[in-house]
């Protein structure tokens, strides 16, 4: 039987009577239940195609900072207007955080979507916790390790032929920084095998994206007991706990495990969401106001400058973009350009945990071929297309046989 009404049977969350089987709603509404709106039909193709601009993206800012010798030399000598116009133009791909923390939102609407579904229809909310990390397990744990050997194999050919920057013996400061704390000592090999990569504050390898694979991780991990809050309270799971993490930011000495509940809300942000669209009937013009508020923040973003500002747009930019993408029309998924996001977005996985240890052997050659890098972006544009291909690969080796159900039928 389809329910007509939001049903929760949480305490402290209302719980309307349910409308009788092939009552109208105006009979329904006579005898004092509550009638809400169908929901929106999430367009959850859309939101796949987020997923592979945000990959992408990722792609291109590493490129940019790995591949190209940056903005200060590139001053230095004289170049045609258009080229100019495409190197200031190449900032737009400064924010690579800020994209990380959009696939954390789309990451908590996802994992809580299927719990959201079953309380809008009345259902009890319970999640099954073996079948959940059966599902998590499956769906990750084997690009992942793939991820890892590929990263061991690629900077171990990468030592050995173009030793610069594995050596952090570049000359820049902050590459020999950031490449000093990459290795395989045991504080970067545990971690990684027990799925918390950098958790000890070294890197596996050369491979620095896999630390928010290790957030992820932890909010899988929190995800069923989190539930049961949810269940018992939905203030306390919506409310209490993001405010307790932001919290967090007036504090120091937490580490790891601070760092990870600062960005806790961002992931709750997007599980509110998919409750919040499985519940009510959302206007598909709210998504002109989703964008006006993801421009917000980002432009806020420039101005603030203390850790609880930041958190909170954050929060707020990747509550925006889901919501954006969320709320897009369906005949978008008609045109091409959104069928080919699509496609990578299904691919998005292992496009990121992939390709950076590419992007870096890429770098090293040029540095050690050459004595650094070009100051034109041709090399990152070239090095950001091979890291696609390559991922495609690596795709298809691997991920492209642990796909769910809905994306292994999307894939082609």
């Amino acid at each position: 039987m389809m329910a007509s009404a939001n049903v929760t049977e949480s305490p402290g969350v209302s719980t309307p009577r349910l409308a009788k089987q092939g009552e109208t709603p105006q009979a329904s509404q006579a005898r004092g239940v509550r009638v809400c709106p169908r929901p929106h039909s999430i367009n959850l193709r859309s939101l796949d195609a987020l997923r592979g601009i945000l990959a992408t993206y990722v792609v291109l800012h590493h490129a940019r900072w790995l591949l190209w010798s940056g903005h200060s030399a590139w001053i230095q000598a004289r170049h045609a207007v258009w080229a100019n116009w495409i190197a200031y133009g190449s900032a737009i791909f400064r924010y690579g955080h800020d994209a990380v923390m959009v696939f954390f939102a789309l990451s908590g609407f996802f994992i809580h979507l299927r719990t959201a579904r079953k309380l809008a229809a009345g259902g009890d909310g319970r999640v099954d916790t073996v079948r959940f990390f059966q599902r998590r397990a499956h769906r990750l744990l084997a690009p992942y390790l793939f991820a890892l050997l590929l990263t061991g194999v690629l900077d171990a050919v990468g030592r050995y032929f173009f030793p610069v920057l594995y050596a952090a013996r570049t000359g820049d400061a902050l590459l020999d920084h950031l490449f000093a704390r990459k290795g395989y000592s045991l504080d970067s090999i545990l971690p990684a095998l027990c799925l918390v990569p950098a958790a000890l504050g070294r890197d596996f390898g050369t491979n620095g994206p896999l630390w928010s694979l290790g957030y992820e991780v932890i909010y899988y991990l929190l995800y069923p007991c989190w539930c049961r809050i949810r269940l018992w309270n939905a203030t306390v799971a919506f409310g209490v706990i993001p405010v307790f993490c932001l919290a967090l930011t007036f504090t120091s000495g937490w580490g790891f495990p601070g760092a990870v509940l600062v960005d806790y809300p961002i992931w709750i942000a997007g599980a509110a969401l998919a409750e919040w669209f499985c519940r009510r009937r959302v206007a598909p013009q709210s998504a002109m106001l989703a964008g006006l508020l993801l421009v917000g923040a980002f432009v806020l973003q420039h101005v603030v400058r203390s850790p609880l500002g930041v958190g909170l747009l954050n929060l707020l930019l990747g509550s925006a973009a889901v919501c954006c993408f969320a709320l897009a029309p369906a005949a978008w998924a008609a045109h091409g350009w959104h069928r080919a996001w699509e496609f990578l977005g299904i691919r998005s996985y292992t496009i990121y945990i992939v390709h950076f240890p590419i992007l870096v052997l890429i770098s090293s050659w040029a540095m050690t071929a050459h004595g650094g890098l070009p100051k034109s972006g041709w090399l990152a544009l070239g090095g950001a297309a091979i890291a696609l291909a390559l991922c495609l690969v690596a795709f298809e080796v691997c991920e492209r046989h642990f796909l769910h159900e809905r994306l292994r039928d999307s894939s082609p």
